[in-house]
């Protein structure tokens, strides 16, 4: 009777596994759904962003701490979640890596804002190219892993 039961259990757990990995995949897609208008907006934002004038650097900055705000929300969401299928595990490690990318160009474009602002207008250019690079960069990689995810 006990290994009856002993093997009831195993059974029943080898059962419950293949649930469990597809609720994974479905709550990794669901942790980033609600940024993903966010992101396509903000990744917009970075890829046109120019070093901005004196006048225009602080309208420039609070953007960016909005961006920023995105920006560590969906890699929070995304690092917390974890994937079971192949492709989920390769979208994740893309998307990740593409927020980090974006992350730091726009560390870039708030150097660059800030730099306008004080009216160092050749280090706030300097920082704009650093910045597109940056955003760049990512761009291919939130394309691939967002295919991956979808």
């Amino acid at each position: 009777m006990k290994r009856f039961v002993l093997w009831l259990f195993v059974s029943l757990g080898v059962l419950m596994i293949p649930p469990l990995a597809l609720a994974s995949d479905a709550s990794l897609k669901g942790a980033l759904k609600p940024y993903e208008g966010r992101l396509t907006t903000d990744i917009g934002y970075l890829s046109s962003f120019s070093a901005p004038s004196k006048s225009a650097a602080a309208a420039a900055l609070s953007k960016l701490s909005k961006v920023r705000g995105d920006l560590f929300g969906a890699t929070r969401a995304a690092s917390h979640q974890q994937a079971s299928s192949s492709s989920g595990r390769k979208g994740r490690t893309l998307v990740l890596s593409a927020l980090a990318d974006a992350t730091v160009a726009a560390g870039d474009a708030r150097a660059s804002a800030i730099a306008a602002r004080s009216g160092n207008r050749s280090a706030a250019k300097r920082y704009g190219r650093e910045e597109q690079s940056g955003i760049n960069k990512a761009i291919p990689l939130f394309e691939s892993g967002s295919k991956l995810l979808h």
